[in-house]
């Protein structure tokens, strides 16, 4: 069995010198999986994409997709995942923050439920779950934006926002990455929806978010201002 770990990029240099050797660590220590790496960068300034070349040399698991300018974090993903499915024939893909916020070590538990569930979420609003550093007002617009996306998708997934998750390959046929119309961070959002309409089979397990401390949040008002409205198109389209 083979998962790819998608993950999208933009100036995340220095967060990768610590994030990539730990993801090698861990994939070598979990049994019956094989584990590749994706990185989807968007010629980042800061030499993102050279540094993961350089990583490249030393591990053959490592991959680099690079695009010719930033094009939303919605495209990332799904360019990560057909990368992971069609190119290096996953049976799984993750999507992950190269942040630091998603922790390396939950791997292996997606893994456990990965067999059993079409969808493996990386959940805050569970028990278990939690934030980190993080402002009132960022857990507050956060908390806001899952109730309302909950209501008027209809979806019954406590932490419809968290972008640390484990798909089935074969859920993705299922959807077809064609039929993703959003980008942004309401791609999201837009994965569960088509997910419910095939009756997907979802687990959460609890994630405590870290706050980044090492570059910005991509992360806008105009972002913000776009997911509320892109829920409501979704729902009525």
């Amino acid at each position: 069995m083979k998962f790819v770990l998608a993950l999208p990029t933009y100036n995340e240099k220095e967060n990768l010198k610590i994030l990539l050797p730990r993801l090698i660590e861990i994939i070598k220590n979990i049994k019956d999986w094989e584990g590749e790496i994706v990185v989807v960068d968007d010629s980042s300034p800061d030499g993102t994409s050279e540094f993961v070349e350089e990583m490249m040399k030393k591990y053959s698991n490592l991959h680099l997709v690079k695009r010719k300018a930033k094009s939303g974090l919605g495209s990332a993903y799904i360019a990560g995942f057909k990368y992971g499915i069609n190119v290096l024939g996953a049976d799984n893909v993750f999507s992950m923050d190269s942040d630091l916020s998603h922790d390396p070590d939950l791997i292996p538990t997606f893994l456990e439920y990965a067999s059993t569930n079409d969808i493996v979420i990386g959940s805050r609003y569970i028990k278990g779950g939690d934030f980190k550093n993080w402002p009132w007002i960022r857990k507050a617009i956060s908390r806001g934006a899952n109730i309302y996306g909950q209501l008027i998708l209809g979806l019954n997934v406590n932490d419809i926002s968290s972008g640390y998750r484990c798909y089935n390959a074969l859920l993705w046929k299922k959807i077809g990455f064609e039929n993703v119309k959003t980008n942004g961070y309401c791609t999201l959002e837009e994965i569960l929806y088509l997910a419910k309409k095939e009756s997907a089979r979802v687990k959460e397990i609890p994630l405590v978010f870290v706050d980044r401390t090492i570059g910005e949040t991509k992360l806008t008002y105009k972002e913000m201002i776009k997911f509320f409205t892109t829920i409501i198109k979704l729902r009525f389209s």
